[in-house]
């Protein structure tokens, strides 16, 4: 593993997120040192580390690794709109508000947008 192309790769995806290293590493429960420690080339992020970076940011591992230029969203986001939509504790106002932002911003939204579905989806699973 080529850890300069996976530190490089990571660092353009959340800066294209505008998510800050905190915000990262929070959301995944790790060390915000060691999210810095990856992207800055210091450490080899494990296996199951490169499965939660792509499933959290919605790429894939191959973006990661380099072995693609394309983080493939669409190939994601499809499936998780219509979960988002077809979801009952998702509103129109809040439907209405993504089309929007994804009119104006459709790479930088998914990776939020899938974070949000994720928190709708278990805040009405704990109901």
């Amino acid at each position: 593993m080529n850890t300069s192309t996976v530190g490089t790769n990571l660092r353009k995806i959340r800066t294209l997120s505008k998510l800050s290293l905190k915000d990262v590493a929070d959301d995944l429960g790790i060390q915000k040192g060691t999210l810095g420690n990856i992207e800055r080339f210091d450490k080899s992020p494990s296996l199951d580390m490169l499965f939660k970076l792509a499933n959290y940011f919605c790429i894939s591992v191959d973006y990661l690794l380099g072995r693609t230029d394309d983080p493939q969203y669409e190939k994601y986001i499809q499936p998780a709109e219509e979960a988002f939509f077809n979801h009952p504790a998702t509103s129109k106002d809040l439907i209405d508000k993504y089309k929007q932002d994804k009119a104006t911003h459709p790479i930088q939204l998914a990776p939020s947008f899938l974070r949000d579905c994720e928190t709708i989806r278990d805040e009405h699973s704990q109901k």
